[in-house]
């Protein structure tokens, strides 16, 4: 089958109610990119990881720094897909870098899985920390733990999760040294999906509604309506199948009714996306809506 005959099947699939399973879960991001996934310049604040607890007065977080200066030769170097992530930017080793104390830097990824069935969900990836780290889900042990920074080692999570809000904790403990005493976060791959209980357009009074993009295919500009059942915040974006943000469409508060948005292709940058599939998601007054839209070049 070509590529595009897959793309238009799999368009017109999703312009019927289902209850999508194997949906990709918005909001993982690996360590030290931007919601495009591109990797940020050292010194960047991380805008997904939040460093919720630090043993340093001096780097007491909630800012997770990408770093510019590693321990080369012991951490895996930083790639194209991810960056470590630390107290401060600079953690060269033996010398020069900053003089971490001893104890816990609790590192958390948050993400939303309204619209999701927490039974379905399952969430995996690599990941490396120095010197010792443990993931919990929600505040609670997952069983994963490392001493590695290189290679980075893999985890999978399939229980735990709940509806809402979710936090993802990387627990890293430093532990004491002399010199710079270097500590850090790697996550790198992490990607989830489960099955969407509310992934189309609603027949029932009140809910949010969104109807399938026109046309789609598309290589040019797609047009969609959604209708809100009440005046709120609206949050309208298109995601690629990774849950990784690509073009923010609607982002304001608007009023009840019925209104309309257009996708022309192109990403935040302004540059144009590649050809495959992606969602438009639709959030407002607690409700999450998903439409697929195949875009052919």
């Amino acid at each position: 089958m070509s590529l595009i005959r897959l793309l238009l099947a799999v368009a017109l699939l999703s312009s019927w109610a289902f209850r999508a399973e194997g949906a990709p879960i918005p909001g993982l991001f690996n360590t030290g990119v931007d919601n495009l996934g591109a990797t940020l310049t050292g010194g960047s604040v991380d805008p997904h990881y939040a460093l919720i607890a630090s043993a340093d007065p001096s780097h007491p977080g909630p800012s997770a720094i990408v770093t510019t200066v590693i321990p080369a030769g012991y951490w895996r170097p930083n790639g194209s897909a991810s960056v470590w992530i630390a107290p401060a930017a600079d953690e060269n080793w033996p010398a020069l870098g900053t003089a971490h104390p001893d104890g816990t830097y609790l590192y958390r990824l948050s993400f939303d899985l309204s619209g999701f069935d927490p039974a379905t969900v399952s969430i995996s990836g690599t990941w490396g920390a120095d010197n010792s780290c443990t993931i919990l889900l929600n505040g609670a042990t997952t069983g994963f733990s490392t001493t590695s920074y290189n290679p980075l080692s893999p985890f999978s999570l399939t229980s735990g999760f709940v509806s809402g809000t979710n936090h993802l904790d990387f627990s890293v403990t430093n532990w004491p040294a002399g010199g710079s005493n270097p500590t850090g976060l790697r996550v790198e791959g992490i990607g989830g999906t489960g099955t969407a209980t509310t992934g189309v357009e609603s027949e029932h009074p009140g809910a949010l509604e969104l109807s399938p993009p026109s046309p789609n295919p598309s290589s040019g500009t797609g047009h969609v309506f959604y209708s809100l059942p009440r005046q709120g915040r609206v949050l309208l974006v298109v995601l690629d199948l990774a849950g990784r943000t690509v073009r923010t469409l609607v982002d304001r508060e608007e009023a009840a009714g019925r209104h309309a948005s257009a996708w022309d292709g192109l990403d935040d940058h302004g540059a144009s996306a590649k050809a495959g599939v992606y969602l438009m998601d639709l959030r407002s007054g607690g409700q999450h809506v998903t439409r697929r839209v195949a875009w052919i070049r």
